[in-house]
């Protein structure tokens, strides 16, 4: 089968999909992202490549409002030897809001304790975090993208990054 009848099958399977899961009010769903986070604060920027990581989580609730709670893990990549790399572990809480015939689009705000341990001075400790962002959901696929960051210990300003994000959301 070539690649062209493969890919149109896929496209095919997702939309079928999605028009069941727009059926059927679900009140109870799991997702599981990777991630990729690009740093945007200044500083934060000067010290880190990007970083890569996954998260999960569970969201709750009738209609278009859920009740979402997140778990990641985080490692950013240090540019030089006089910093080292950064693990960044949020547990979070926080709302997601659906748009659009079929639960589509989201916006969604999260925050929470990031637990990190940063290899420069070889601590541990932690932060408030918060993010904020927006996504699509495309059957059992979502993409999306979210502002997050925390307040930096022995450092100017926060660590800040874009996070672009993709995986798979299931409703039961």
């Amino acid at each position: 089968m070539n690649k062209g009848i493969r890919s149109l099958l896929v496209i095919a399977f997702m939309l079928v999909a999605s028009r069941y899961d727009a059926q059927a009010q679900k009140l109870f769903f799991v997702f599981a992202h990777g991630q990729y986070a690009a740093p945007v604060q200044t500083s934060f920027k000067n010290d880190y490549n990007f970083g890569l990581g996954a998260e999960a989580g569970v969201g709750i609730g009738p209609g278009k409002t859920k009740l979402v709670g997140t778990v990641g893990y985080t490692v950013f990549d240090a540019k030089s030897g006089e910093v080292g790399n950064i693990t960044y572990v949020p547990v979070k809480v926080g709302v997601r809001r659906y748009f659009l015939p079929g639960n589509l689009l989201f916006l969604h705000a999260d925050a929470g304790i990031g637990h990190i341990k940063d290899k420069t001075t070889n601590s541990s400790y932690s932060r408030f975090t918060a993010d904020v962002g927006a996504g699509a959901k495309l059957g059992p696929f979502e993409v999306g993208v979210a502002y997050d960051g925390f307040k930096r210990v022995g450092s100017s300003g926060y660590a800040s990054w874009l996070a672009f994000k993709a995986g798979w959301r299931f409703g039961l």
